[in-house]
């Protein structure tokens, strides 16, 4: 299991998916539900939104590989991202999640959920960041979410909504 940034890493990748959904809806609090894993994916993960519709949601952790890989070696480090380098992270791969070939549908729509445990993400200065950026145009993803690790001091998920414009 992976030692850095890690607080939403379980024994398996598809634990970890439907976790990390599970975990968005609790912070959304929008009336979806029911996830489960999709097999095969995409997406990752399936749920109902308050009409039972389908909902396709698509996984994506923001993490900094270069760190990962060097605390798996045994480094002691932390990545400190500069004012930009989330804004680009995030439209890679919302960029890349958008091209995928989804199957299982139909979906009333497809979303990404973006989560972090990054030690210098703060959900504030993130949010500050992305306030005034759009994503897109998208042919297939209709919405993202950016879901960060539990906060004690609020005692919720803090969740930012992306926004993602997509082609009609």
């Amino acid at each position: 299991m992976k030692t850095y940034a890690n607080f939403f890493e379980w024994p398996d990748k598809q634990g970890k998916e439907l976790g990390v959904v599970e975990k968005l809806l609790e912070a959304l609090d929008v009336g979806w539900h029911s996830p489960q894993v999709q097999v095969p994916d995409p997406p990752d993960c399936v749920c109902l939104n308050a009409a039972g519709e389908r909902i396709g949601v698509e996984v994506a952790e923001v993490v900094c590989p270069e760190a990962a890989a060097r605390t798996a070696r045994g480094e002691g480090v932390v990545r400190l991202w500069a004012p930009g380098e989330v804004t680009e992270h995030v439209r890679t791969l919302l960029s890349k999640k958008d091209t995928r070939n989804y199957v299982g549908g139909p979906y009333s729509s497809l979303v990404a959920c973006l989560f972090t445990d990054e030690f210098d993400l703060i959900f504030e200065e993130v949010r500050a960041e992305l306030a005034n950026v759009q994503f897109g145009p998208m042919r297939q993803l209709t919405g993202a979410y950016m879901l960060f690790s539990y906060d004690g001091h609020t005692g919720r998920y803090p969740v930012l909504e992306l926004n993602v414009r997509h082609e009609a």
